[in-house]
């Protein structure tokens, strides 16, 4: 009979403790789980941390701080206990969970190789998880996005790279130095000046020209003229000589009968006296149409 109540005493020392304690976890996570759907995730995350004093591997408070922790954006710790949480896992529908929330956390921070890798762990325990395929397909497109940006971007950074050099040749070509453009400017300003004689040269040269037409035409004149004078003297004598007839050599109002010889010497005058006015007259167009040579 002592031997009776001794056990039934011990039963209830060790059962009643045990159903406290269940009991208490199983509060603090459901007091927790309302907190986190209220979206009050700090204090659910304190009431988790509380329960895991007491029971400090259960992979359920794991998960449920490694979610608070994620929906706080602490996602360097979140994929800490989501990792841990697959390791004690002990169900595989818990573990594939835990892998695929690491993915999503590191997706986060940027780590896009390493949320592939647990995308994949996921997939190997539950390919039938659809969410965890289309994040997979998600993160593997936005890498080749990525480095075709960074393939463009280095491109159009090479593009103007060498625009900047050819614009930098084209300036030390077509501009010269402040030295050098001076010179040149001075040259061109020489050489405007250089052609010919200068403005006042040319107008005393062209009066002179202008002179000299002037005196060749005065010579042109009187030569044509003197000419004159000599034909209407011949034709006087000739009309005299027709008039006179037989009269003695001698009288007065007798005019000389040319020789032949004097005929032909009156005759070469006056085709010279014509040629110099041909000649006079030629040079005087000439110099009138006189330019200045220009002396490069």
């Amino acid at each position: 009979m002592k031997f009776l109540l001794m056990f039934i005493t011990l039963f209830l020392l060790i059962s009643f403790p045990s159903q406290s304690s269940a009991d208490s976890l199983f509060n603090k996570i459901e007091k927790g789980n309302e907190l986190y759907k209220q979206e009050k995730f700090d204090d659910a995350l304190n009431t988790f941390v509380d329960a895991q004093v007491e029971h400090p591997e259960n992979p359920k408070l794991k998960y449920n701080i490694a979610s608070a922790q994620y929906k706080m954006k602490n996602y360097e710790d979140a994929v800490k206990s989501y990792s841990d949480t697959a390791a004690t896992a002990q169900d595989a529908q818990l573990e594939e969970k835990a892998l695929y929330n690491a993915g999503n956390a590191l997706y986060r921070l940027g780590k896009l190789e390493e949320s592939i890798e647990y995308y994949k762990k996921a997939l190997a325990l539950d390919p039938n998880d659809k969410e965890a395929q289309q994040n997979l397909e998600f993160v593997r497109e936005e890498i080749k996005r990525k480095i075709n940006e960074a393939k463009n971007t280095e491109q159009k950074q090479k593009e103007q790279q060498q625009q900047q050099e050819q614009q930098g040749d084209k300036k030390d070509k077509t501009c010269p130095n402040p030295q050098q453009q001076k010179n040149e400017q001075t040259k061109q300003d020489q050489d405007q000046k250089k052609p010919g004689q200068d403005n006042q040269t040319q107008a005393a040269e062209q009066q002179e020209q202008n002179q000299e037409q002037q005196k060749e035409e005065g010579k042109e004149e009187q030569e044509q003229k003197k000419q004159g004078e000599q034909e209407k003297k011949q034709q006087t004598a000739e009309s005299d000589k027709g008039k006179q007839g037989d009269t003695p050599e001698g009288s007065p109002g007798q005019s000389k009968e040319m020789t032949k010889e004097e005929a032909e010497q009156w005759l070469n005058n006056v085709q010279e006296n014509r040629d110099k006015i041909k000649e006079s007259k030629q040079r005087v167009k000439n110099q009138g149409s006189y330019r200045s040579r220009e002396d490069w």
